[in-house]
């Protein structure tokens, strides 16, 4: 059996997201929310088309630059089952790329996981909690990118 057709993913998406912004891509399922992040991400190379970051073209950078956008750029996924480790906390799954990539004391990490939750709407009681409490009240089909 031979190809049938092509299907494009997603076509014509164009945005902008300013520094400290949080920025959700919404849609029902299958309409390509996924395959965006995972662009802008580079876990898929597009087939057309660019992605910019601070004005250099995402898939060539490489070395200090690729370390400095992967440590600006992170996506929250809709599925908290999926997408985050059920046997850690809130704040540990959070505090996780401030620990690897800055080197702040334990209170600065604290503050800013506080911080984060807030950014994206959540309570700071949230930190303690594990990711199936994440689960209730949260729109479907949401992807939060924090640049």
């Amino acid at each position: 059996m031979g190809v049938v057709g092509f299907v494009k993913a997603v076509d014509g998406v164009s945005f902008t997201v300013s520094e400290n912004e949080v920025f959700r891509i919404v849609g029902e399922s299958g309409s390509g929310k996924t395959t965006v992040a995972r662009c802008i991400l580079r876990l898929y190379k597009p087939t057309a088309g660019s992605i910019l970051f601070q004005g250099r073209d995402v898939a060539r950078l490489k070395g200090r630059e690729l370390g400095f956008f992967r440590r600006s750029v992170q996506a929250v996924f809709q599925n908290p089952f999926l997408s985050l480790n059920p046997r850690m906390r809130v704040e540990d799954i959070v505090a996780e790329p401030i620990r690897t990539y800055s080197r702040v004391s334990k209170s600065e990490v604290r503050e800013r996981v506080a911080e984060l939750l807030s950014t994206v709407g959540l309570d700071r009681f949230l930190a303690r909690g594990y990711p199936y409490d994440l689960s209730g009240g949260r729109p479907r089909g949401w992807l939060s990118l924090g640049l």
